[in-house]
């Protein structure tokens, strides 16, 4: 009887020439990749070019293969509800964001550490902070450090908003 890890990675391959079948995908392979000894990379040709996707995080190549399938046939299945992609990076190369959209997540992050909404007037951020501030403060033996993310919250919605902390 051939050793569970052959056995895994048979049902693997099995599984990846069924979803290059549903895709249509007639070309494809599995390389081990050459920047580790357990990494690996599925290759294959689709939309006129070729595509690769590989996993290099688990000490087995087996283990990596099956997280390679795993995202291919997520991807197949996300199509057929209508999801399309295109341009997929590397979660190790993280994307960096516009300055404008991490303002935003910042602006965003910031109103829900404060407990208020982006549409709330004014005067009421500024209740809601005096209140919590009352209550966070060191001298009243709140935490340091709560108090100085609720500030520095604070200090974002009011910069974006115009108005003087």
């Amino acid at each position: 009887m051939p050793p569970r890890r052959a056995l895994e990675t048979n049902r693997t391959l099995a599984d990846l020439r069924d979803t290059f079948r549903r895709w249509k995908v007639e070309m494809w392979e599995a390389i081990p990749d050459p920047k580790t000894a357990n990494g690996i990379a599925v290759r294959y040709y689709r939309a006129e070019q070729w595509q690769q996707v590989s996993c290099l995080t688990f000490s087995l190549r087996a283990d990596n293969l099956r997280q390679c399938f795993l995202l291919l046939d997520r991807l197949r299945i996300a199509e057929q509800h209508g999801v399309s992609y295109t341009g997929l990076t590397s979660t190790t190369e993280l994307a960096r964001a516009a300055p404008e959209v991490q303002r935003q997540e910042a602006l965003l992050e910031a109103y829900g550490i404060l407990g208020a909404a982006p549409d709330d007037p004014i005067d009421l951020v500024k209740s809601i902070y005096t209140k919590k501030a009352t209550f966070f403060h060191p001298d009243r033996g709140g935490s340091t450090r709560k108090m100085q993310r609720l500030q520095r919250a604070y200090e974002t919605i009011c910069g974006n908003r115009g108005v003087k902390p």
